[in-house]
């Protein structure tokens, strides 16, 4: 099932870009159970700065049709309202309209909620625009210590972390410009089901990548290895093409000087494929929990497991 519609797919796309155009690290997120669409790590002259925001887009001409006083009035549900003010992120809704181009945005906090019969709205100020005047505000959103926002990172994948300690097939493609001084890559996170479809659950660019050891700061709890079947064919390919022995008369290889397997383990564990043009190469790597992301998984259990019995001694 596509996570976006036609129109939802037009606002996410602009709101990446506005973020991009700000310097800073923008990921979609596919697959919410009730809506985050994407995370957002704030940049420094360049540099990643661990801070990250939350981010929700509603795109269509319809949500900017509540006009009252200078502030445009979005009503929401509740279920959407207790996933917001209960995540570890600060989160932002941005409102789209594809017609004018207007992009707006407005932080979820309990304050600026108001109670309606049924559900709730906010108030979104019509002046408050996601362009560059709003850069100095958004900083601020996550200025907490850099081992809370260290925590955040783990909290915010505590999903990612249970689906592979339950044995869960998730695989990092990560396709890097082959010029060193760029830094960057476009990064897919992608869950195997068990017909062995491909499912989206996390892409965007990164612009400071420089090998696989930059990926600690976007996934600490993460260890990889090659999706060793994925690269098999590519490197046979590979290793006939400079080793292997022609026959003319048959018109294919007739055997190698050296041997396929021996060749493979000589090979370094992580790597990549070049994609024949010379300007990426490809990572497809098969996620682990390393030991920070057990431990997490083990004391994120732990907690769990002690809320729900003091629930259930207080039998509320």
């Amino acid at each position: 099932m596509k996570r976006f519609t036609k129109t939802e797919r037009i606002g996410v796309n602009e709101v990446e870009r506005i973020f991009l155009d700000f310097g800073w690290i923008p990921r979609t997120i596919y697959q919410t159970d009730v809506g985050i669409d994407m995370e957002v790590e704030i940049c420094e002259d360049g540099d990643p700065t661990g801070q990250l925001i939350a981010v929700q887009i509603k795109t269509g001409e319809s949500y900017f049709k509540e006009d009252d006083f200078g502030e445009i009035i979005y009503r929401g549900k509740n279920v959407h309202l207790k996933y917001w003010t209960k995540h570890s992120l600060p989160v932002i809704l941005v409102l789209h309209n594809p017609k004018t181009q207007w992009t707006i945005w407005q932080r979820i906090t309990p304050e600026g909620i108001i109670k309606t019969d049924q559900n709730w709205k906010i108030a979104i100020p019509k002046q408050q625009s996601l362009d560059e005047n709003s850069i100095d505000e958004l900083k601020k959103l996550n200025k907490l210590p850099i081992y809370f926002q260290r925590l955040q990172r783990l909290a915010i994948h505590s999903k990612l972390i249970s689906k592979i300690n339950a044995g869960d097939f998730l695989i990092l493609e990560i396709e890097e410009w082959v010029n060193k001084l760029s830094g960057k890559a476009r990064i897919t996170l992608k869950e195997i089901n068990y017909n062995g479809d491909e499912i989206i659950l996390s892409d965007g660019y990164y612009f400071h990548f420089y090998g696989v050891e930059s990926l600690q700061t976007l996934y600490p709890w993460a260890k990889y290895e090659i999706d060793d079947d994925y690269y098999y064919d590519d490197e046979y390919d590979e290793f006939m093409n400079n080793f292997g022995v022609w026959d003319y008369e048959e018109k294919e290889y007739a055997g190698t000087r050296i041997d396929f397997r021996e060749y493979r383990e000589n090979l370094p564990k992580i790597r990549a494929i070049a994609d024949g043009s010379g300007e990426t190469q490809l990572f497809r790597l098969i996620i682990n929990l390393n030991d920070l992301g057990l431990s997490f998984f083990t004391l994120n259990n732990y907690l769990e497991y002690g809320m729900q019995l003091s629930i259930n001694l207080d039998g509320t």
